[in-house]
């Protein structure tokens, strides 16, 4: 590593931070927005808790993808971060990876849940509850995403 350039390992695990820390704040305000802020959440239907995992995971990997990865293009192009060896899976081109990433998450998280839910047979949730479980989702789905991300685009560097 050259003198002024940042450490991989380290910039993954910062940006990862700040990505869950972030991703929590918004979910959390969005969660007050379609839930309110008491009584049971319900399950299913159309903007209930189940349906609801689609755009929070959407966006969630979406963002997770494009602005680290903006950000770590532009620390590539300046030559204060170092690319990393191998060729990613993902397409190069930021835009299509970030949408290929937070359709899988949305596609994923959706079919998960539902099957979890379907499975427990629970109408509704106790409005606590509900809001542990969507912030440690956004939390675990931005710790997930925004290395695979990040790494995806310090390879499209090469």
């Amino acid at each position: 590593m050259e003198g002024g350039m940042i450490a991989t390992e380290a910039y993954i695990r910062r940006e990862t931070i700040v990505g869950v820390v972030i991703s929590v704040a918004i979910t959390f305000v969005f969660f007050l927005i379609v839930f309110g802020f008491s009584g049971p959440v319900e399950i299913w239907g159309a903007g209930k808790f189940v349906f609801d995992f689609l755009p929070q995971a959407f966006m969630i990997a979406l963002m997770a993808t494009l602005v680290p990865g903006a950000m770590t293009a532009s620390k590539l192009r300046q030559g204060e971060l170092q690319s990393i060896e191998g060729r990613s899976k993902l397409p190069k081109a930021l835009p299509l990876r970030a949408l290929l990433i937070a359709t899988a998450a949305a596609v994923a998280s959706v079919a998960l849940f539902a099957g979890l839910f379907f499975v427990s047979g629970l109408a509704a949730l106790n409005w606590f509850v509900a809001l542990a479980a969507k912030l440690s989702f956004g939390a675990a789905l931005a710790a997930v995403v925004t290395p695979i991300g990040l790494r995806a685009a310090m390879m499209a560097s090469r």
